[in-house]
């Protein structure tokens, strides 16, 4: 059975990693290090003078977001004072450009500062979403990823989001204007003659390569990572457990999955938290998954997913469950390949804070877990699952 399974999982991954090296859209390339940016629903425009960009493993993203949005964040400059100042009408958060330093008013300094290029100024996003109360995300899109910036009044979640701008053809233009605006024109390429074929030996480095190392992803004191997936079925559950291999999640099941006992037995058993995808929204559908659980481990069911808040919110409260919410939400992107797993670990390590971070389907993230693990391990996070009383996110 258990040589069986292995070689199942090693069929899987194959499949995967060839599927990964599929080019993402007919006729489109998808271009490195850039990035859709948003504002709660507005997506903005891409310019390769505000493109977000990563330095020393913190992400920096343009004063743009903070000018004609509604992120309720203004942004002001002094040429002379050689300040940039981001504030509200409470609070603000002001960054010396020569001395490198971000302090408030108070005098309080905070670790981080911003970075001029090309007489615009870039901000750290996770210490400006932390210090206003904002929240930020990272998501695969069939393109280039989306980097989305949200305050209280935002009102749809990523995929939403993502769903209303791709059917409304929003980012297929956005990305066609910006891959026209970088492309070189006809006039501007001159011709050179061809170059004899150099032989390069597996591994050797082309001539004016760099070797491009990713940034070093280090938790800070006590951060935690509280992991959650969804369990679609008892034998790719089974296949995560072994992967997981003792670290401790929060499982997704919606009330079908939540009929079997032994499932929900050995979750418990193992330490894991389990919760009940909402399809229904009604006290029938909370108190039916409760009994199932309470019969089957005599635990108490108290985590939930919705997706639509609606008047949900009233409903759990009254019921004593808790909504659980991602900081990082990975379920457009299956860990296929170590670039995808890097590229979300990159993302995980600009939380600096306890943060949630949803894998989506257990058999879509079977391959990448493990490298997973090992990294935030390496990087002294905690990994551990939701529990009740952890309400934070990002």
């Amino acid at each position: 059975m258990r040589k069986s399974w292995k070689i199942r999982l090693c069929a899987l991954a194959l499949a995967l990693l060839l599927t990964g090296t599929l080019a993402p859209a007919t006729g489109q390339a998808v271009l490195s290090d850039v990035y859709f940016t948003a504002v709660n629903e507005q997506l903005l425009d891409m310019n390769s003078d505000t493109m977000p960009f990563w330095s020393g493993g913190v992400l920096y993203v343009a004063s743009r977001l903070f000018e004609g949005t509604d992120l309720g964040v203004n942004y002001v400059r002094n040429n002379a004072m050689g300040l940039a100042m981001l504030y509200t009408n409470r609070i603000d958060l002001r960054f010396n450009l020569e001395g490198q330093i971000a302090y408030d008013k108070q005098g309080n300094i905070y670790s981080g500062h911003a970075i001029e290029r090309n007489g615009i100024v870039f901000f750290p996003l996770d210490l400006v979403c932390r210090y206003f109360g904002l929240t930020w995300s990272y998501t695969p899109t069939d393109t280039v990823p989306l980097i989305r910036v949200k305050s209280s009044s935002g009102i749809l979640d990523d995929t939403s989001f993502i769903d209303a701008a791709s059917a409304s053809g929003q980012m297929a233009n956005r990305y066609a204007e910006y891959e026209k605006s970088v492309s070189p024109t006809p006039e501007s390429a001159a011709p050179t003659p061809p170059s004899p074929p150099v032989q390069q030996q597996p591994g050797q480095q082309q001539p004016g390569e760099q070797e491009v190392v990713p940034p070093a992803v280090q938790a800070e004191e006590g951060q935690k990572v509280f992991l959650m997936i969804d369990s679609t079925s008892v034998e790719a559950t089974l296949e995560i457990l072994e992967i997981l291999d003792g670290v401790q999640a929060a499982f997704v099941l919606d009330l079908e999955m939540m009929e079997n006992g032994d499932l929900l037995r050995g979750l418990t058993a193992a330490g894991h938290s389990i919760a009940l995808r909402m399809t229904e929204g009604t006290a029938e559908e909370l108190e039916q998954a409760r009994e199932l659980l309470w019969r089957a481990s005599c635990s108490r069911l108290e985590l939930v997913w919705c997706e639509d808040r609606g008047d949900v919110d009233a409903l759990l409260e009254e019921l004593g469950f808790v909504r659980m919410e991602a900081a990082i939400d990975w379920r457009n992107s299956a860990m296929r390949t170590a670039e995808q797993e890097n590229r979300l670990l990159q993302s995980i390590g600009q939380h600096r804070t306890d943060l949630s971070v949803y894998l989506g389907r257990d058999s879509g993230c079977a391959v990448g877990l493990r490298m997973l693990l090992e990294d935030l391990q390496e990087g002294q996070f905690h990994i551990s699952a939701w529990r009740l009383g952890w309400q934070t996110w990002g």
